[in-house]
């Protein structure tokens, strides 16, 4: 079985027919890239990289919750606006935060969120799949 890896290209993305991408394959933003790999030109396996913008850690002093969480927020939402985003990723480690996010209207996803380090993938083995 000789397998080969690739980008797709936007205008292939059609044929993600039938993998964990095909329901949001006409959402991933510009940049996004798929990568496949191919068995004979079907694809056999999929995963896209996308930058996204995170937020984690904030804190507010319990005299000035009120007022500077106010400036806080609009404070990163200068800051996203300047990434060029219009939304992010943050997550929640107690009741109160949760609450908060609720209140913002920030929804929450159904899946869990893992760090997976792959510089021990980096270094080739022998069944890597070439590239065209």
């Amino acid at each position: 079985m000789a397998l080969t890896r690739r980008v797709l290209p936007r205008d292939e993305y059609h044929r993600l027919a039938g993998t964990e991408l095909a329901s949001v394959a006409a959402t991933l933003p510009e940049g996004c890239q798929v990568l496949v790999v191919e068995d004979a030109g079907a694809i056999v396996a999929c995963w896209a990289l996308l930058s996204v913008l995170h937020v984690e850690g904030a804190w507010v002093a319990p005299s000035h919750r009120t007022t500077a969480s106010r400036a806080l927020l609009h404070g990163m939402a200068d800051l996203v606006a300047d990434a060029g985003g219009a939304a992010v990723l943050t997550g929640s480690m107690s009741p109160r935060v949760t609450r908060l996010l609720a209140s913002l209207g920030a929804k929450k996803l159904d899946f869990d969120t893992y760090v997976l380090s792959l510089e021990r993938f980096l270094t080739p083995s022998e069944d890597a799949c070439p590239q065209p």
